[in-house]
């Protein structure tokens, strides 16, 4: 008998592994281990060798399929669709990990819809129980966790949420690599790319940044964030907000943290004047670093805080705007 696959669709884009794929290889190498089975990841495209090679150079990886079709790039959901539903009918996996992307969500919903599958959305962590997958996900916005676990639908289909897990780093060896054919039918090729306009928050954007500046009511008004603008210029930090200001209207909700919002994993995150309502906190407690910065001592966000500053933000950060740039100068 074969060993079971934990089968992860390894996203790309722009000739570069997307940081939620190596979060996901983490994730199925632990998934895979608990149940003594294989880890394969599929890369899809047009022309993705070198991202191939890349996925093979993975710590964790056994083995990598290259799925190439001209359909498949730039990004369309028909044509996702039919690649990763093909993909699953020839592998015939245990579990099935997909990246919570906008791309990930767009498609994996769609292919279980297509494949009669349980799809579990957005998890935060993965164990086995009685040789069963369950999956851990946030509800009622972060307060309370729910396990749901997959009895009578297999492949089990989950997508991860951004920050879940660490990221996987690169190592000497190098899995195998193979090539994997599928066919996409005319159902999955009706719709057709017209124009594309790429889409950023702020400077930078949120998901992949390595630093983030964030902030909260405690600005007062929508011109204070001129602060963090400023304080994320300094660091060169990706700006974003907590869902409260997007709710005021201060900033766009491309520029939300939460569970409503971008879920982010940064070295760095620096929140400004954020309470830490568990709608926010839910989107962005798995960043390496978190520094909070709020007069009021008991707020919820110091609990996860790797250093808090209690104090008047007007104070504080204008020093520290200072106090960088001389560092800089």
């Amino acid at each position: 008998m074969s060993s079971p696959i934990v089968l992860v669709i390894g996203e790309h884009r722009n000739d570069r592994i997307r940081p939620a794929s190596l979060e996901l290889v983490t994730a199925a190498r632990e998934l895979a281990n608990l149940v003594d089975g294989e880890f394969v990841v599929a890369v899809a495209g047009s022309d993705i060798g070198h991202i191939a090679s890349e996925f093979a150079n993975v710590e964790g990886v056994d083995r990598v399929v290259v799925i190439e079709h001209p359909s498949l790039a730039p990004f369309l959901p028909g044509p996702w669709t039919g690649a990763v539903s093909s993909i699953i009918l020839q592998i015939e996996p245990f579990a099935v990990l997909i990246p919570s992307s906008i791309t990930g969500r767009d498609y994996a919903a769609r292919v279980a819809a297509r494949l009669d599958l349980a799809l579990v959305p957005d998890a935060l962590t993965l164990s086995i129980d009685e040789g069963q997958v369950v999956a851990h996900r946030a509800v009622l916005g972060g307060r309370v966790q729910t396990a749901v676990r997959f009895v009578a639908s297999s492949p089990a289909m989950v997508t991860v949420a951004p920050g879940a897990y660490s990221r996987s780093v690169t190592c000497e060896h190098a899995a195998p690599i193979e090539s994997l054919r599928i066919a996409v039918n005319d159902r999955d090729t009706r719709a057709t790319l017209v124009d594309k306009t790429e889409h950023t928050a702020g400077a930078k954007g949120l998901t992949g940044a390595n630093r983030i500046v964030s902030g909260g009511r405690g600005l007062g008004k929508a011109e204070n964030f001129a602060l963090v603008e400023e304080l994320a210029a300094v660091l060169d930090a990706a700006v974003g907000a907590s869902g409260a200001t997007v709710g005021a209207g201060w900033r766009a909700h491309s520029d939300q943290v939460g569970s409503t919002g971008h879920t982010v994993s940064p070295k760095l995150y620096l929140a400004v004047g954020i309470s830490g309502a568990p709608q926010h906190l839910v989107g962005m407690s798995g960043s390496d670093h978190i520094v909070a910065i709020n007069r009021d001592p008991d707020a919820p966000i110091f609990k996860i805080a790797s250093f808090g500053i209690v104090g008047d933000l007007f104070e504080i950060v204008p020093a520290l705007i200072g106090q960088l740039k001389s560092t800089v100068d």
